[in-house]
């Protein structure tokens, strides 16, 4: 992780001028965010870069409304910023010998913010709850759950339809709610007031607008330096960035364009960390001359990743080995990366008889990717510049996601994928087993591990996950372009260590 105060005026040529941008949506909050004087500020204002959708942790599985969750409510275990995983209402946790039951012990005398016990009864209500709605959020993270029961109140077990080593992962996305008080206010009721057994409590609710929080002084354990947390929607990066340059935020998300010209401002610092991501080219083995793995392979030999990183995203990001990112569990360095090589991919063409067929290329014009069409365009020059003729099709976020959702591409296309578990179990999921979004290949051989690594444990899963990726790499299943970088710009003096997944967790935060 990188980390710079800049100490320099402002440059008057900066591309982001304070004082010139209106911060829309950020009428919530608190009448001083930048505060000043002698004492250590103890409130704080970021923005999130959506506006969630529901403050209901039964329904939604939003990642952004986690970065609420994870002050209001609890959840089994934690996930901490350098990937490790804390116990937070359970104490502990341990499984069968065959990794189909997990049991996990709760903290006893645990009460939410408006008095009502938690225990395994409601740790049971909430996940039966996701588990009745197939439709919701929620049930794809507890897609391997197959029952949950109180075994007393304070053990908890699991029994899995299949082993599962990673399970104690995805625990970590699921808030519990306060049973009793969740039925009798009904779900529409309680995501207007929702009341968790969390550090923080709802103070007030203005959807679109802020979602104010203030600290549980009934909370069981340490109590967090800051008193008051405003979360606001803001979805424009540079209005993001422009809310920290003129103090009406004290932290958010910003694009990788955006760094130097933050660092720049005397009043600002930025913290870059690699993600859990990786952006990658997603290929229809299937179709046209993708079919034929040489043409795949001079794909992934034509384009210079190292260069885009470099350039276009100015070394705010690192080449990409393998479709798991190093933050990430499964991620090993002994997979061989393809590697730039244009010399060998015009060799394989040509061994392949490529004809010039042109090759549909899809990628999004906005949304999840930074500077996504500047990528696209990039990766294009290198396809060309080798013999390979593409057909670029830019559609916006939406449609671009439909189409992958759907798995309607019919050439190569730009897509993303950071699971909010840190664990390689998702990723590979989708990539590799029979109903994943992005696996067009539909190889045996690859469902075949993806499914082998969640009954072993340790080393042994560890060679699952390389053997896996070795393999992709070598059929060019997909080619990983590069792991991008979580950049957040941030008022000077705060004090805070920002999460791989880019979610947000203010317990341990303060202010200078």
């Amino acid at each position: 992780m990188t980390r710079s105060t800049a100490r320099r005026a402002l440059a008057g040529a900066a591309a982001l001028t304070l004082g010139s941008v209106i911060l829309a949506g950020c009428a919530g909050g608190f009448d001083s965010p930048a505060g000043s004087g002698e004492t250590a500020r103890t409130s704080l204002t970021a923005a999130l870069p959506t506006d969630p959708s529901s403050m209901d942790p039964i329904r939604s599985g939003a990642l952004v409304v986690l970065s609420v969750f994870f002050h209001t409510h609890d959840q089994l275990v934690k996930i901490a910023a350098d990937g490790t995983l804390e116990p937070k209402l359970a104490t502990g946790w341990k499984a069968n010998d065959d990794l189909t039951q997990w049991e996990f012990t709760l903290t006893p005398d645990v009460t939410a913010s408006n008095g009502e016990a938690i225990d395994a009864d409601d740790v049971v209500f909430t996940y039966e709850t996701i588990l009745g709605d197939p439709s919701g959020e929620n049930y794809a993270y507890l897609s391997s759950l197959d029952s949950v029961e109180a075994v007393d109140a304070t053990t908890v077990r699991f029994t899995l339809k299949q082993p599962f080593s990673a399970f104690p992962r995805n625990t970590s996305l699921i808030s519990i709610v306060p049973a009793d008080t969740y039925q009798q206010m009904g779900a529409d009721a309680y995501a207007r007031e929702p009341i968790g057994s969390g550090p923080y409590v709802f103070d007030n609710i203005t959807t679109g607008v802020s979602y104010d929080l203030k600290r549980n002084d009934d909370y069981r354990g340490p109590a967090p330096v800051i008193e008051e947390i405003s979360l606001q929607p803001v979805s424009s990066t540079e209005s993001r960035a422009n809310g920290v340059l003129s103090g009406s935020l004290d932290v958010a998300q910003i694009g990788p364009t955006q760094v130097a010209s933050v660092q720049a401002a005397p009043s600002a610092q930025t913290f870059s960390a690699a993600s859990n991501g990786v952006v990658f080219l997603g290929v229809n083995s299937t179709a046209g001359p993708l079919q034929d793995v040489r043409v795949r392979q001079a794909v992934a030999k034509a384009v210079d990743t190292q260069a885009i990183v470099d350039s276009l995203l100015s070394g705010l990001a690192e080449p990409a080995k393998a479709m798991i990112a190093p933050a990430v569990e499964g991620f090993s360095d002994s997979v061989q990366p393809v590697g730039y090589d244009p010399d060998g991919a015009r060799a394989l063409l040509a061994e392949a008889g490529y004809d010039g067929t042109p090759i549909p290329f899809d990628y999004a014009t906005d949304g999840r990717i930074p500077l996504s069409s500047e990528v696209a365009q990039s990766i294009q020059g290198y396809l060309q510049a080798v013999g390979i003729a593409v057909d670029m099709r830019g559609a916006d976020q939406q449609s671009h996601t439909l189409k992958v959702r759907s798995r309607e591409m019919q050439g190569v296309y730009l897509n993303t994928w950071a699971p909010s578990t840190l664990d390689g179990d998702l990723p590979l999921t989708d990539f590799y087993e029979t109903a994943g979004n992005n696996n067009y290949a539909q190889d045996p051989a690859t469902a075949a591990w993806a499914a082998e690594q969640r009954g072993v444990e340790g080393d042994a899963r560890q060679q699952v996950f390389e053997e896996l990726l070795d393999y992709s790499n070598t059929q060019g299943y997909f080619v990983p372009l590069y792991v991008p970088f979580n950049n957040f710009a941030a008022v000077s003096g705060l004090r805070w260590t920002p999460r791989a997944d880019g979610l947000y967790d203010f317990t341990g935060t303060s202010f200078e």
